[in-house]
């Protein structure tokens, strides 16, 4: 029996301590590439596309003038919306009501843009193909889920991508490799085609390389009119105060730099539980994974104990959640009604180092806490939230502010954004 197999039966027992002793003990192998980016050959790079497959649909010109990829959640008519899934998913028989609102509008979908298990992982380790290396930091993680968007965006190989963020699943690879990414209110676009297995955290949204350029996308998909974004500084923005780990000194310089550049004011917060938001997200996205359609399909260890986990709650476990995600939520909104914008890193770490042991338990636990200390907030309580290139390390990793705004206040953080854009920081060096 396998070590994963064991722990899966103590949390079944509820027994989560000796399950975790367990996992720590694991060590789970993946394949790493050592190369990447068949069609990048001046890279020096070859290995998989982000994509599941090539699917060109010709369109007539419109506003977006681009290609464009979708995430392997979302409905694309005739292409496999595959979820990440070992068995492959449902060949779609219509396109989800935002895709073809980004086709009537010009864009050109040339592929599915492949993601980690039901958006499961934050690192980017597709257990089903080869893992996609980060254009811009090669030796160094792309971050999940919406691994293939951020990558083939990061590539060249298309202007624009849609992404799904569950718990950061779309500003965690735009991070990490230096683009723009949006995740909105959740209810701001038609769900109908949209696939995922955490039904109250997941919202869909773009990554690109420009601000305006993630303007356009959104407002499309939003079926609103697309116009021009004016930059906009705020006097003051909130910056919660504690969290769930200390963050990179480079990072917070970087952050700190920012506000400056802005000549923004930060004013700490106080929210309740905030020190707690990759646990509380963690738990809520483990109880809809165990409770939900997909929970017999994962085949990944870390699929598998998610859904062991989620299927190990209470009652009295689920109430407690919901209760301090409430908690969590109204104090935001009191917040907000005095400081209209949060403000705070993307991530607490640059992007890891590519390493074949990369998924040994005892090291993944700690990882996707840094990679998910912040964002998780944006998702527990139904918040739009966009990352924002900000600098790059000595080693030249992408570093990335993030600004949290009410619902669907999705264009004051677009108005932010295009502003620390225009500072020039995004590709200078955190000294």
């Amino acid at each position: 029996m396998s070590l994963v197999s064991i722990a899966e039966r103590f949390l079944r027992e509820r027994r989560p301590g000796r399950a975790l002793t367990m996992l720590a003990r694991a060590r789970i192998p993946i394949f790493v590439p050592d190369r990447f980016a068949l069609r990048h050959p001046e890279l020096d790079i070859e290995t998989t596309s982000p994509l599941v497959g090539d699917y060109v649909r010709e369109v007539a010109p419109g506003i977006l003038d681009g290609d464009v990829v979708i995430k392997d959640q979302i409905d694309v008519a005739g292409a496999r919306t595959g979820i990440g899934l070992l068995d492959g998913g449902h060949i779609a028989e219509r396109d989800a009501t935002i895709v073809a609102r980004i086709a009537a509008a010009g864009g050109r979908i040339i592929g599915k843009a492949k993601m980690t298990e039901l958006g499961i992982d934050g690192i980017g380790t597709l257990m089903h193909y080869p893992m996609p290396k980060n254009p811009r930091a090669p030796a160094y993680v792309p971050g999940g889920s919406s691994t293939g968007s951020a990558v083939a965006v990061a590539a060249g190989l298309a202007r624009y991508a849609v992404g799904g963020d569950g718990l950061g699943s779309i500003r965690i690879p735009a991070a990490f490799c230096g683009l723009v990414g949006l995740k909105p209110t959740r209810d701001r676009l038609p769900r109908d085609g949209i696939h995922s297995p955490v039904r109250t955290l997941d919202a869909v949204g773009p990554i690109t390389r420009t601000v305006d350029d993630c303007a356009r996308l959104w407002q499309v998909m939003a079926g609103e009119p697309v116009i021009d974004i004016a930059p906009h500084r705020p006097e003051v923005v909130g910056v919660p105060i504690g969290g769930p780990l200390r963050v990179s000194s480079t990072i917070w310089r970087a952050f700190r730099r920012v506000l400056d550049a802005l000549g923004t004011r930060a004013e700490r917060v106080a929210l309740p539980h905030f020190e707690n938001v990759t646990f509380l997200g963690g738990m809520t996205g483990a109880y809809e994974l165990a409770s939900g359609k997909y929970a017999d399909r994962v085949a990944t260890p870390t699929g598998r104990m998610s859904r062991a986990l989620g299927s190990s709650f209470s009652p009295r476990d689920v109430e407690r959640l919901a209760q301090h995600r409430g908690e969590l939520a109204a104090a935001t909104e009191r917040v907000f009604a005095t400081t209209p914008i949060l403000a705070m890193p993307t991530t607490a770490i640059p992007p890891p180092a590519l390493s074949k042991n990369l998924v040994a338990c005892n090291t993944e636990i700690l990882m996707l806490r840094a990679l998910g200390a912040f964002t998780p907030l944006a998702n527990l309580c139904d918040l739009p939230a966009i990352a924002v290139p900000c600098g790059v390390d000595d080693r030249g990793r992408p570093l990335s502010v993030m600004f949290v705004a009410a619902k669907n206040r999705e264009t004051d953080l677009l108005a932010i954004a295009k502003a620390v854009e225009r500072t020039g920081l995004g590709r200078m060096l955190v000294a």
